[in-house]
């Protein structure tokens, strides 16, 4: 239930967190609002920079921001000498932004959840939130508000972000689905048909409900119940 989880232990922030990689229900619509952006990575060593890993959003919570993305974007954005969830020594600096706009950016600061005993492996599915102090915010985005009741079966959801195959033409994309059911760490969300690969790099994207309250964050996939095919499943 997301107000024990994420209320009690932010900054920390337990997130329901939703999943990587389904087929949605995909709009061409924008929200008046920006919610999401891309993740920008510069790393001490050059050449592991990455200019696009996955997306990241805003959360403001008792008066204070928080920028929030996954723990798996570090499969993809990270150095060879990276084996744990500690980026002070290797990081050089990390910001969020409009994935055709780097003037409009968020600077990251602190890593809140910076863990040398963590190791980046696939047990961080299970666990998949980077949550950062924000050191400047000359961004547009605007920050969401954690939902504070538990969902319904059938409630809309949209998941807002950029994913690699529309690099080109994103601006900031939207993913429907409704909400299903809770699972033992997921919930899970029926977006449609499955189109796994079309969806890469929407993880870090933030779900809202029809209010705009923050409900989730891509980061997996779970086997539909009974069924063939994905869910899309936030981590609970």
């Amino acid at each position: 239930m997301i107000k024990n989880r994420f209320s009690a232990r932010l900054p920390w922030i337990a997130l329901s967190m939703l999943c990587l990689s389904a087929a949605p229900s995909f709009a061409q619509e924008s929200p008046t609002k920006r919610f999401s952006g891309v993740n920008d990575i510069e790393f001490h060593q050059r050449e592991y920079n990455n200019s696009f890993a996955g997306n990241g959003f805003l959360i403001e919570h008792k008066g204070k921001l928080y920028a929030v993305t996954v723990k798996h974007v570090l499969f993809e954005a990270k150095t060879p000498e990276m084996k744990n969830i500690w980026l002070a020594d290797d990081l050089k600096q990390w910001r969020i932004h409009p994935l055709k706009n780097s003037t409009d950016y968020i600077q990251l600061g602190k890593l809140i959840n910076a863990d040398k005993n963590e190791e980046i492996n696939g047990d961080i599915l299970q666990r998949d939130w980077l949550v950062f102090e924000v050191a400047e915010n000359h961004s547009s985005l605007t920050p969401l508000k954690i939902r504070q009741s538990s969902l319904q079966e059938g409630e809309k959801l949209r998941a807002i972000g950029c994913s690699y195959a529309t690099r080109e033409t994103c601006n900031q994309d939207i993913y429907k689905g409704h909400f299903k059911s809770y699972a033992e760490h997921n919930l899970r969300v029926d977006i449609g048909d499955t189109a796994i690969a079309q969806l890469r790099g929407l993880s870090g994207s933030p779900v809202v409900d029809e209010k705009d309250n923050l409900v989730g964050i891509v980061s997996n996939v779970l086997p539909a119940k009974g069924a063939r095919g994905l869910d899309f499943a936030p981590l609970n």
